[in-house]
This record gives C-alpha cells, structure tokens and sequence, in this order.
C-alpha cells in the first residue's frame, strides 16, 4: 500500500473587528463565522488513503473550507481510479489538494473554488452556495482530475453534482499502539509503542513571511506523549510548517522533546470522527531519525474523549 499527497497549507483567516458602544474603551468583537467554514463530505463516502489494484469504484471528495471575507481557502483529499496505459490494471489512488483551491463568494451566496490545475498532478473546481446558518448541507457541482507520479502514467477526470454534509471540526484525545523495530548488538527486535495524541481544529495561524496572525478553520493543534520510544516521551504541534485538516485527512507533524520532528497522517475512517487510519509515523532527526527517517508502524488512532 502506498500513498501521495502535497502537504501545501495556506492559512487564511478572518480577521477581529473593534467596536466602541457608548463611552470608554473599544470593545472586542467576536468575528461572525461563515457557514461555510468547517469540513465537508462533498462526494462520500470518506476517502481513504491507499494506492491500490485492484481499482476502488467511484470517486470520493471531502473538503475543508477557510473563509476571509469573500474570499475562500480551501484544502481536501480524494480517492479516485485511473486508467494507465494496457495491459497495466486500473489503479485506484489518494490525493490531496492541500491549501491550494482559492475562490470567492458572490453577493448572491454563490461560490467558486479552483486549484491552479497544474496538469502533472491535480486540478480541482466546485461551484455551489453557501448554507444559511445553522445548515448542515449545501449542493453544487465538480470536476476533478489527476495524473499519478506514480509507475506507469496514469491520469483520470470525474464530474457531476453533490449535495455536501458537514462534519465536525477535529477535537479530542486519540490513542493508538504500534511497535518499531530496533537493532541493539546487531540484533533486530520490535518494540512496542504507545501514542497518546491531542488534536484541535482551528486556531491562529501565523504567516511565516509578514508575522501576522489570523483565525483559521483548517489550522490543527495539539500534543503528542510516547511510551516505550528510547528517542523522545513528548511533542506540540510545529509552528512552521502548520499542521492542518484537508477534507477528513489529518496531517499533524509535531516537534519531539529530542529535537526530532514526528508526521502524522491519517485519514478520518466517517463523520463521527472515533478512528483515525494512519498506517504509520515518520521520525526526522533527533536521537533515532538521524540521517535515514525512522518509521514507527501505526495503524490506526482511536479517540478516547
């Protein structure tokens, strides 16, 4: 099983207002939240994260959306099947958008969001209107397409409509059970590992070129504590690059108390949000990283609260 995903991430924010009401100082005012804002099943059911053959059926999109203003950020993944040149089988495979689709939203409600549509790997572009408040769906239309870096060329190209359903914004403790494998002596042994991760969707992401910081909806914070690693015990969520959701991918990269830097990701298995399939952890740097990344085997991460 393999997997391929861009780890582009633009956070994008809406920015606090002050008012003054009658006399002294100025007020804090919370910013409204567009209804648009949050994660979005567009086409279900979730995608997974895997390159496999035979090809899976169908095409599955989920996204997340940032909302400044009239102006959108968006990040998503999606599972679709492409045809590589016979007597090669059909594959079917991952991929990510990242922060890539921007668009707007007219005075009407109606919006648009398209990726660059860099013909060598993904193009992405959704047109639908945004929900009113408090509204859990909103329909519209896609197209899609990719080509695979992957082997043999292998491109594809989906469109239709959908009528999108919310999912909640990531929060809670998962935890899960892995093992990695040591050598001491010249002996290989596998040692079984526990992690404890907290993860929460949405916060101020802070643009590396100007300092400034911004609410977002697609920024991801947290925490992560390690048992039976000789490397390191515990981490928080790396500054730069952000951690992020796309769509129902979880990508949290954390820096670990031996200087290392530990990746996640994982997709989230449906709505409720209860599992995280991440398959592994990858470990740069630090103690054990070194010059080679370490792979800490991970399948999945289940929450707790």
């Amino acid at each position: 099983m393999k997997r391929w995903a861009w780890l582009y991430f633009a956070a994008c924010g809406i920015g606090l207002l002050l008012s003054g009401c009658g006399s002294g100082s100025p007020a804090l005012v919370a910013p409204a939240v567009s209804p648009l804002a949050g994660n979005w099943l567009i086409v279900g059911p979730m995608p997974t994260n895997e390159f496999s053959f035979p090809a899976m059926s169908g095409f599955k999109l989920a996204m997340s959306f940032d909302v400044t203003g009239n102006n959108i950020v968006a990040a998503g993944f999606a599972n679709g099947s492409c045809t590589p040149p016979s007597p090669a089988p059909t594959a079917s495979s991952s991929f990510a958008f990242g922060g890539l689709a921007t668009g707007t939203i007219a005075a009407d409600g109606s919006f648009s969001v398209q990726s660059p549509g860099n013909p060598s790997t993904v193009a992405l572009s959704i047109q639908g209107k945004i929900p009113l408040a408090n509204e859990d769906q909103f329909s519209g239309s896609y197209t899609a397409s990719f080509s695979s870096p992957i082997g043999s060329p292998c491109t594809a190209s989906y469109s239709g409509t959908f009528t999108a359903t919310s999912f909640p914004l990531v929060s809670g403790v998962y935890t899960g059970t892995g093992s990695t494998q040591t050598i001491t002596n010249g002996v290989s042994a596998t040692t079984p590992i526990t992690m404890q991760v907290t993860l929460q969707q949405g916060g101020m992401a802070t643009n590396p070129a100007t300092g400034i910081s911004t609410p977002s909806s697609l920024l991801l914070t947290g925490s992560i504590r390690v048992q039976g690693s000789s490397c390191f015990t515990s981490g928080v969520t790396s500054d730069i690059p952000s951690s992020s959701v796309e769509g129902n991918q979880v990508v949290a990269e954390f820096t670990m108390d031996d200087g290392s830097t530990l990746v996640i990701l994982g997709t989230l298995t449906d709505a409720s949000e209860t599992r995280i399939a991440t398959n592994a952890a990858i470990v740069t740097g630090g103690r054990c990283g070194g010059t080679v990344p370490s792979v800490y085997q991970l399948p999945e991460l289940d929450r707790q609260s």
